[in-house]
């Protein structure tokens, strides 16, 4: 088998491991079985943010190879993602006749005063016929047998809300100068967050078949599946450059001085490359939940505060309700509590704390709703109940909070009936007795108008119209407040438009980590509201059969998916988006949302 620039697969440590003030230090082979009487090459780089700093090579003792050339120093200086790194590479090309298997010891140099050593290799040498002279192999096969992208599940059967992670590893051989997603792989049936990984990506080495490999993970993300049955994740494609030297092939050892680096034509590749798809078997919920459950599935915890228990009516008292642990943080629906009849309550504020550290999604989510007692007395706020599926014991479990007891006691708007001023608050105002007006002063003729026709009809209908334009008003918030679909039906359109506003100011401030997480949530939370659907049954497939249904047009609902996997594309990987294409994504999801809402406006 070829292989394509056999020194290059350690010049990968140029753009991936160099890390400020730390080093490392590698040996690696091309191959570690070879023929007897098969030059192969073996090579010593030492990587770092300065390699001037390394001095002192002290190569180990090859016996029992020949060196045909070597060592070969090459210095490599690179910028990815705005880093800089760099490498010494001494490579030597060695052959032996005899078979067995060998070690090669560990070569020592010095970094900045420190020493480094390198790790043993080992060596197979079988009696083997080599190829045949000058027969090259497949140069697009040779390349995707040393460069190649792996997706790997961490578990293959998972419980519908269970997380199951998706790590994407790059496998190569080669001279990687640079990487990019081209396309993000959908996520059919599941909710996606993506695992926070460090801006360079640490290089660790594998043998497969007897090569051995950099190995680094570009890609991790936590899949929460919200149905069951057999789901399909599609591969990712990257795009990426790699280096490629045209040297000649022979078995001739003494032949390898031509084979020199130094006389090798080298030039970039770019070359896009699809992950393997994955399968992932997703079984329903054992049992039957218990009566609250919303789809709650992992390791919680469940409290509940409130700020005081003795209040005046008209007082506000903030409720407080935590949910926090581990397991499907963002799909959690906090629970309702049953409020006294008299007690008024507003929404809910909802806000959440989200960690991707670990490669686990853990954090917290907080409801605090503001809750107003009218009448006096003693009132109470029975236990509120969260319920979720425990994977540790693998059941359903139910969570309960305290009894909170009020005392309610009047306020200043229940004193009731007119004040009684005491007699420090009055004064005397002028004198006792007013003298009798003598004169007659002006006069109006009976038959003049003291107010004008327009209005005196004015100020008599004005009033009454006010009055009963504001009584039917509350009338329809109290129905719509009673029926929370639809009001978050009537008020989708509006809260979506607040939402993108946000995120068009988050994209001006340069904050494109919020602005991406923002435009989606406003898509997906208008889109949950104007459907009637949960967080945890939107799938854009149902999304669409629903909108079809209402009347929606196909284009308009074309656009809305296009949108959709632009704005997801954008969400995970940031690093491949443009400003001109955010505002784009931006432009597109206002004047979608706008014609849906005219769709539907129109049908009812």
């Amino acid at each position: 088998m070829r292989f394509v620039s056999r020194y290059s697969v350690l010049a990968f440590v140029l753009t991936m491991t160099a890390v400020a003030q730390n080093a490392t230090f590698v040996a690696s082979a091309d191959r570690t079985t070879v023929g007897a009487g098969e030059q192969f090459e073996v090579s010593f780089v030492v990587s770092a943010s300065d390699v001037n700093g390394a001095k002192n090579f002290k190569p180990p003792t090859l016996t029992p190879f020949t060196v045909m050339s070597g060592p070969n120093q090459s210095t490599n200086m690179q910028f990815v993602n705005g880093q800089m790194s760099g490498s010494i590479s001494f490579t030597y090309y060695l052959y032996t006749r005899q078979t067995g298997k060998f070690t090669i010891g560990p070569a020592t140099i010095e970094y900045k005063g420190a020493p480094l050593k390198s790790q043993p290799l080992q060596i197979e040498v079988t009696q083997g016929k080599p190829p045949a002279q000058g027969k090259e192999p497949d140069n697009a096969q040779n390349v995707a047998d040393n460069l190649y992208i792996r997706a790997v599940a961490d578990r293959p059967r998972v419980r519908q809300g269970e997380p199951v992670t998706i790590t994407y590893k790059l496998y190569t051989r080669l001279q990687v100068s640079a990487y990019d997603i081209a396309k993000a792989p959908v996520y059919q049936g599941f909710w996606a967050e993506e695992v926070e990984q460090p801006k360079q990506p640490v290089v660790t080495t594998e043998t497969i078949e007897g090569k051995q490999f950099r190995v680094a993970t570009i890609r991790k993300t936590a899949l929460f599946p919200t149905q069951s049955g057999k789901l399909v994740i599609s591969p990712l494609e990257v795009r990426c450059a790699f280096q490629l030297s045209s040297r000649k092939k022979t078995t001739d050892p003494f032949d390898s001085f031509f084979n020199d680096p130094f006389f090798s034509r080298t030039q970039t590749v770019e070359q896009d490359l699809k992950s393997n798809a994955l399968s992932v078997t997703v079984d329903p919920l054992p049992g039957s939940p218990p009566a609250g459950f919303t789809g709650a599935v992992g390791r919680f915890s469940f409290s509940a505060t409130v700020d005081k228990k003795e209040v005046k009516t008209g007082d506000p008292i903030t409720l407080r309700l935590t949910i926090s642990g581990a397991g499907n943080v963002k799909l959690l629906t906090p629970p309702k509590p049953e409020l006294p009849a008299d007690f008024e309550a507003y929404d809910p504020k909802i806000s959440e704390e989200v960690a991707r550290d670990g490669g686990v999604i853990r954090g917290k989510k907080i409801a605090e709703y503001l809750v107003i007692p009218r009448n006096a007395g003693d009132r109470a706020i029975e236990p509120i109940a969260f319920s979720y599926f425990d994977l540790d014991r693998n059941a359903y479990n139910t969570l309960h909070s305290p009894r909170f007891d009020f005392k309610v006691i009047p306020g200043k708007d229940m004193s009731g009936g007119a004040a009684i001023a005491s007699k420090s608050n009055i004064q005397l105002l002028g004198e006792d007795i007013r003298f009798l007006k003598l004169s007659l002063g002006e006069s109006r003729d009976l038959d003049e108008p003291v107010f004008p026709n327009t209005l005196l009809l004015t100020c008599l209908v004005l009033p009454p119209f006010v009055f009963f334009a504001a009584f039917g008003y509350r009338k329809r918030q109290e129905k719509l407040s009673g029926k929370v679909d639809q009001l978050r039906f009537a008020k989708a359109g509006r809260e979506a438009s607040r939402r993108l506003k946000g995120a068009r100011k988050l994209l001006m401030q340069g904050n494109t980590e919020s602005y991406h997480a923002e435009v989606s949530k406003a898509i997906f939370s208008y889109l949950e509201d104007k459907l009637h659907i949960s967080k945890a049954a939107l799938t854009m497939d149902e999304a669409a059969r629903l909108l079809n249904q209402r009347g929606v047009a196909g284009d308009t609902i074309e656009s809305l998916r296009a949108c959709i996997e632009r704005a997801e594309f954008a969400r995970f990987a940031p690093a491949s988006d443009t400003r001109e294409a955010r505002t784009e994504i931006l432009d597109a999801a206002t004047v979608i949302i706008n014609n849906i809402e005219k769709s539907l406006r129109k049908r009812s």
